[in-house]
Order: C-alpha cells, then sequence, then structure tokens
C-alpha cells in the first residue's frame, strides 16, 4: 500500500474519531462533578408528610376482599403497604397482575389518579410549593431507564427551575423528577454515552472501533517510517 494512502487513511480515522473523544473527555468531567447541577434529592420528597392519626385504618383483609370484588376474581398479592402523601394515608397494593391505590381510613379505590390528586402528590416533590402550571394524562409514556411505555401523570410547575413530575397513572409514585438542573444532566449523559438515534450503545462501538484503528494506524505509519529511515541510514552508510 501506498505510504499516501496510509497517511490518508490514518488522517481521516483521526478527524472523525478525535472530537467525539474530546466532547467525551469534556462531559466526562461535567458527569464527575454533576453535584453542579444534580443537586441530592432525586425523586425524594421536598415537603414531608405531616398526617395525624385521627382514626382506625380499614384492614387489609376489607382492602384485598374490596379488590377481588372489583376485579372479579380472587387475585394473589406480592406486597401491600401503607404511604403517606399529603396529610393522608394510602394502601398501595400490588398483586401479580396490577397495582392498587385506595385510601387507608375509608377503603376507598383512588386508582387511577385524578388530575387533582395527582397534583397534589406531584406537590410533594418540589421545592416551595410552587403553582400548578398544567396535570397533563400521558397514555403512552416512555421513562428514561424502561424499556415499556405506561400511563402517566405529566405535573409542571410554575416556578424557576420549570419543574415537571412524572407519576404513575394508578399508584402515584414517582417515575421522573425533571427541572432544568437535571434536563441539562440527561443532556450531558447522552452526550457522553453518544446516545442518539436509538442507537443503544451501538455510536459508542464505532468511536471505540475508530480510536482502536487511530492507534494501530499510528503504530503501522511509525513503523514504517522507521524501517524506510533504517534502511535510507543502511544505504547511505555504504557511501
Amino acid at each position: 500500500m501506498k505510504a499516501a494512502l496510509k497517511y490518508r487513511i490514518h488522517r481521516t480515522i483521526a478527524i472523525i474519531v478525535v472530537p467525539l473523544l474530546l466532547l467525551s473527555t469534556l462531559t466526562g468531567f461535567f458527569r464527575a462533578n454533576q453535584k453542579w447541577f444534580w443537586p441530592e434529592g432525586y425523586k425524594k420528597k421536598k415537603q414531608p408528610a405531616d398526617f395525624v392519626l385521627q382514626s382506625e385504618l380499614v384492614s387489609v383483609n376489607a382492602i384485598t376482599t374490596k379488590i377481588d370484588s372489583i376485579s372479579g376474581k380472587k387475585n394473589k398479592y406480592k406486597d401491600i403497604n401503607l404511604r403517606a402523601d399529603n396529610n393522608r394515608l394510602f394502601y398501595v397494593v400490588t398483586t401479580t397482575i396490577d397495582k392498587y391505590l385506595l385510601d387507608a381510613y375509608t377503603g376507598e379505590l383512588v386508582s387511577p389518579l385524578s388530575p387533582q390528586l395527582a397534583s397534589a402528590i406531584a406537590l410533594q416533590y418540589v421545592q416551595e410549593q410552587p403553582a400548578v402550571k398544567s396535570c397533563t394524562l400521558l397514555k403512552e409514556y416512555a421513562p428514561r431507564k424502561a424499556k415499556e411505555k405506561k400511563p402517566a401523570y405529566e405535573v409542571r410547575f410554575d416556578n424557576a427551575l420549570h419543574s415537571h413530575i412524572y407519576l404513575d397513572y394508578r399508584t402515584g409514585e414517582i417515575i421522573e423528577d425533571i427541572d432544568d438542573n437535571r434536563s441539562f444532566g440527561m443532556w450531558v449523559a447522552r452526550l457522553h454515552d453518544y446516545d442518539f438515534f436509538n442507537s443503544k450503545r451501538g455510536i459508542t462501538n464505532i468511536v471505540s472501533a475508530g480510536i482502536l484503528l487511530v492507534a494501530l494506524s499510528g503504530i503501522w505509519i511509525y513503523r514504517f517510517r522507521s524501517k524506510k529511515k533504517l534502511k535510507e541510514t543502511g544505504s547511505g552508510s555504504l557511501h
């Protein structure tokens, strides 16, 4: 292979790969210092539930009986937990098929959530209790780290960071906690991982292969030059 072609291949690959490598280095620096834009408390309640146990709770047996009646079959239960939200207590019930949210005092089924209840629950995850800007039901929401789409409420708030909280449509469990700072953090993470065009790390593999080719072609050119120089030196010594 001609020397000029070797250099051209090496230079072309380097022109493509080196900027991407620099991008990864820069975004890696930001990720290492993510506390600058990704504060503590992700998906954690900012407003503690301040409830007082005012009366006896509905029994677990009554709750399971009600769910069996609603679903029209005998369910198999995986978890039954108590959760406090906005001075109220709820049972979060998980069967092998579905999830339910019920008022722990009355046994009332409150899932799927109303926009009003979704807004009240979402408010706990935002500082300073700003006004609710909108509460929208998304029938096919794709969580950031999940493969399957599912119904979710998107609750947006009128604050400086443009906070918006995503809640499970049936249980009110938080799915995502997003604001301007965290949006920047997610953007940095995507740049660092070359997570574009639904490549699923495919671009990362291409860049890695490109870096390897630059290194190997550099060694190849170095050896070619060394042999050429040695040959020229040897030829010169004969004279």
